[in-house]
């Protein structure tokens, strides 16, 4: 996680950006947003809740 605090740390006084967390979510919701673009015509996918989504590393192979 050292490149991306550095890029927040560089960057603050032109991106506004002040923490981890609002950096990732940020990063997060642009790729949502082109998966949605790609995937289901730009509308969102209907929600999922957390322990939905498979856990952990996938069984075999």
């Amino acid at each position: 996680m050292s490149r991306p605090s550095g890029a927040i740390m560089h960057t603050i006084p032109y991106e506004g950006v002040r923490s981890l967390s609002q950096f990732l979510s940020g990063a997060a919701m642009k790729e949502v947003e082109r998966l949605e673009a790609k995937y289901n015509n730009g509308k969102p996918f209907p929600p999922v809740g957390a322990r939905e989504l498979p856990q952990g590393r996938p069984m075999g192979g």
